[in-house]
């Protein structure tokens, strides 16, 4: 056999959105954050065989954001964004997708409940939260599961049953995401709390812990479905 057929890799866009955010590596002045969404999400992908363009930080003006996007759609496979995607008057994303068929939505997840998805230009586009572990449990548990399910990878992670180490308690009707470590003899610690923003805890952790919709409260002990990061 002298020659065998592949598959391209993915070619992603990623963009950042925020005036807030700045490149990490440069000065930090007050009232900015660095581009750790970014950072995150161009790391799970290229660990997925993706190929990932990141187009730099783009500000809060919708215009701005579409001079971008258009630059750059025609190359690309995928789109995804990070941050602009809630219910406030001044969402970038959304305000820069509106005329496109674009939806933003509500998921019943925590974290990474505001949603964007839909086509810009002919391309397929997600939109996803600004908050870091919000963008993170995004891909994990959308993105990373659609592309396997399409072109064969990544793999999914690998799924096993664990018992907690302490309680918890979860919002009613929204599936929770909670960041964990794997202990040895088949327990669960929790790292950190459920906000989205906790970047150390989920620096700290080897698995998110699946807590469905329906459960509010687990004691300890209580066995649970852990995804391997």
């Amino acid at each position: 056999m002298t020659a065998v057929e592949v598959r391209t890799p993915v070619r992603v866009l990623l963009v950042t959105t925020g005036d807030e955010v700045v490149e990490p590596g440069t000065s930090l002045p007050a009232g900015k954050i660095y581009d750790s969404n970014g950072t995150l999400l161009e790391a799970a992908m290229l660990q997925s065989g993706l190929h990932v363009t990141r187009t730099g930080i783009s500000g809060d003006d919708p215009a701005e954001l579409l001079a971008l996007l258009r630059g750059r759609s025609g190359t690309v496979d995928l789109i995804v964004s990070t941050g602009g995607v809630s219910k406030g008057a001044y969402e970038v994303v959304r305000q820069a997708m509106m005329g496109h068929a674009v939806e933003f939505v509500s998921v019943a997840m925590q974290p990474g409940g505001p949603q964007g998805i839909g086509m810009f230009d002919g391309v397929p586009f997600l939109g996803f939260p600004g908050n870091p572990v919000s963008c993170l449990v995004s891909f994990e548990m959308f993105l990373r599961p659609a592309l396997a399910a399409v072109v064969g990878i990544p793999a999914l992670r690998p799924s096993l049953q664990a018992r907690l180490t302490e309680s918890l308690t979860s919002p009613a009707g929204k599936h929770q995401v909670r960041r964990g470590t794997l202990l040895p003899g088949g327990t669960v610690r929790l790292e950190g709390g459920a906000g989205s923003h906790l970047i150390h805890a989920l620096a700290n952790s080897n698995a998110l812990v699946q807590v469905p919709a329906a459960v509010t409260e687990l004691d300890a002990g209580a066995e649970v479905e852990v995804w391997m990061l």
